[in-house]
């Protein structure tokens, strides 16, 4: 195929897939049609079909384009990071939540359509296994980054590298749906940097176990 019949053809690839984000960020995947997607793009009903076999593949290609670009922002916040720093399993988790905070606030329309992935992965068996794949790399990336540090004395020694993975990375999500169910609710930094500052689970940080301590206020109300 001559380059610039590839390029227009990469070219309409990605209008179409802008056209899909658009539709699915608006109206959900089940409300959409590809007829809806083909009329967001300008084009006639049956080319969506001539670069996505159906409604599916082109919602699975928006999560994959979410996972490569949150992976590209990620590398690029650890690359940034000093040598000394690069070297500290906390420090690269901090960057790792700064990149993801950046990149929901940069795609917020593609993290909204991640967010539903995760929701109809309970219905949709082909969502399900994108989801569980991407879930399975994380965990893993995750899990060595906490081992690592515990290793280096940066964490505890009795943390569990997996749990503290599954934290984290609950935690980012919940993020996640509640920035999508409030926008601007909640700075998106400070939320990264709390929760970083926290990945073995444990009270006593900025993160997630300071703030689940009781208030004296809650205290004396008995709350627990």
């Amino acid at each position: 195929m001559p380059r610039i019949a590839e390029a227009a053809r990469a070219a309409r690839r990605e209008q179409i897939i802008a056209a899909g984000l658009a539709c699915f960020a608006r109206s959900g995947y089940y409300a959409t049609t590809m007829a809806d997607v083909a009329a967001q793009a300008g084009v006639s009903k049956g080319t969506p079909y001539l670069y996505f076999d159906s409604k599916q593949a082109l919602f699975l290609a928006l999560h994959d384009q979410w996972d490569c670009g949150a992976g590209q922002r990620v590398d690029a916040a650890i690359a940034a990071l000093p040598d000394g720093k690069r070297k500290s399993p906390r420090a690269v988790l901090s960057a790792v939540a700064a990149a993801i905070a950046a990149h929901v606030r940069a795609e917020s329309e593609t993290c909204r359509v991640l967010m539903e992935a995760r929701a109809l992965a309970a219905h949709e068996p082909a969502i399900a296994v994108a989801v569980r794949a991407a879930d399975q790399q994380m965990h893993r990336q995750l899990e060595d980054l906490f081992a690592a540090g515990v290793a280096a004395a940066e964490w505890p020694a009795d943390t569990d590298p997996a749990l503290a993975a599954r934290l984290f990375a609950a935690g980012l999500y919940g993020l996640m749906a509640q920035w999508h169910l409030a926008p601007g609710s909640f700075s998106w930094p400070e939320a990264a940097a709390a929760l970083a500052g926290n990945g073995d689970g444990r009270p006593g940080d900025l993160g997630m176990g300071a703030m689940l301590q009781p208030t004296d206020s809650d205290a004396a109300h008995g709350t627990q």
